[in-house]
């Protein structure tokens, strides 16, 4: 019987956010809640799902942990999950191997990359045994990290659709090391580029094109796995960066010899990286998306998007619609999603009906824009949505509607909107917090805008503050 050690800590931070990622931000589970809960965490489902069903193999779920990006994990919670994941351990038979759900790009209040610290931990204890990886694209790989695992595997599409399949692909790696006797060799090369996720997406070129060639190498019978890790542009972090990551069965050179190829390729191709959508400053955004005829009409507000870390609180969009663009609401049907301000939701909660005058927005946000008093009406609650059990307010002014919400969550899927009965395709402009619109948004869109905000995922990375350097894409 083999004994697999499972779990994963999953969580995108952003440096540029500043606020600290608390215990209440995240979906937290272990043992054998895996089984009931891992319809929330799909790249660790992924892999309970591959060993579920195979004899002589034994699961041992530790700790899962994961969360909406947002700024820096906090310190003491952090060590706490690890502390329980150890604690597990020390509980359960004595592991074969390690497979770990990871993202890649977490990083913790005076500790740094948490998949360092926690791999080195494992490392130290256990220094005999194989550690597989699962990880998110936007993986920040650090040296520590490739010291200590054995192979790793990053999703290959973005928006993230395969989350679940990487579970299985690093699952399948740890079944040939377990029953095949495979030794996997990997190698890296890392690439001084950071590039906004909005600029690499995998249905457009040049990075439909990269990922062709991930999976051309992976049919070899040599390659056991190859990733393009594209870092995390919105974390100043010193290893930050795009890598080019191959497994191989047995073969350090070939290894080797593949990773560089595949950065070679990548550096090739570097000049072609663009924005899928047309791109626009906020104002400009926006006129053109009310000027349209078609709809329903979506506008990213990219440089608040908590999908990749931001606060969720900015209120550049709304002080837009709410001011100068006034005029251009009339006869608009509008609605934006939305606002993380906790304190609004519990004043709205108290004058649901009723006419008010709110202050929404910019408290924690208070670079990029400032809190914006809007008259209207909370029109709908709904409380405990989705997994993070958000409090929602739909807040009626005359110029749009505003979604306000409890927790920093993220406006990824239409199951908000149907939750609180808009009839978003009726919507002329719907204004997500989004970048690159999620498969849902795509699916309803009959014409989309970039709007190019400044926030803590700007997607014009020059003007941000960076203090390490990077060539940036």
């Amino acid at each position: 019987m083999k004994n697999i050690a499972i779990g994963g800590f999953f969580h995108e931070s952003n440096s540029f956010n500043p606020i600290i990622t608390p215990k209440e931000d995240f979906l937290i589970f272990e043992d054998d809640e895996i089984h009931t809960q891992g319809q929330n965490y799909l790249q660790a489902q992924g892999i309970v799902d591959f060993f579920e069903d195979k004899k002589d193999c034994r699961l041992i779920p530790l700790v899962f942990a994961r969360a909406v990006p947002n700024g820096l994990v906090e310190e003491a919670l952090y060590l706490k999950l690890k502390k329980r994941f150890f604690e597990l351990l020390d509980s359960a038979p004595r592991p074969d191997i390690f497979v770990l759900a990871l993202h890649g790009s977490m990083r913790v209040q005076n500790i740094g990359s948490a998949e360092s610290d926690l791999l080195e931990s494992i490392k130290t204890r256990y220094p005999d045994l194989p550690i597989v990886c699962g990880l998110d694209m936007h993986a920040t790989i650090t040296q520590k990290m490739l010291n200590c695992a054995n192979a790793m595997v990053g999703y290959k599409t973005a928006p993230h659709l395969d989350a679940w399949e990487t579970g299985q692909h690093a699952a399948r790696i740890a079944w040939k090391i377990l029953f095949e006797n495979m030794k996997p060799q990997m190698a890296a090369v890392k690439l001084p580029y950071l590039i906004a996720g909005e600029k690499s997406e995998t249905d457009y070129p040049p990075m439909k094109d990269l990922i062709s060639e991930l999976c051309e190498l992976e049919k070899q019978d040599d390659v056991c796995a190859a990733s393009y890790l594209l870092g995390f542009p919105w974390a100043d972090a010193d290893e930050n960066g795009v890598t080019a990551l191959v497994v191989t069965k047995n073969e350090k050179s070939k290894a080797a010899e593949y990773a560089n190829l595949l950065a070679n390729k990548f550096s090739e191709l570097k000049s072609q990286f663009s924005f899928s959508v047309p791109a626009y400053p906020p104002e400009e955004a926006l006129r053109l998306a009310l000027s349209e005829n078609i709809r329903p009409i979506f506008v990213s507000d990219s440089g608040d998007n908590p999908t990749a870390g931001s606060t969720a609180d900015n209120t550049n969009i709304i002080a837009l619609l709410s001011g100068i663009l006034k005029e251009k609401t009339r006869g608009k049907k509008i609605v934006v999603a939305g606002i993380f301000d906790p304190h609004a939701v519990t004043f709205c909660k108290a004058n649901l009906g009723k006419k008010i005058t709110l202050n929404v927005g910019g408290y924690f946000d208070t670079m990029y824009c400032q809190p914006v008093e809007l008259s209207g009406t909370p029109v709908k609650l709904l409380e405990g949505f989705g997994p993070f059990r958000s409090d929602l307010i739909l807040f009626r002014t005359t110029e749009f509607d505003l979604i306000i919400t409890s927790k920093h969550i993220g406006f990824t899927s239409l199951d908000m909107f149907k939750a609180l009965k808009i009839d978003y395709m009726q919507k002329n402009v719907i204004v997500v917090k989004l970048g690159y619109l999620t498969e849902d948004f795509k699916d309803i869109a009959a014409k989309s805008f970039l709007a190019l905000t400044r926030g803590c995922t700007d997607e014009v990375l020059s003007r941000l503050d960076y203090t390490n350097k990077y060539e940036l894409l």
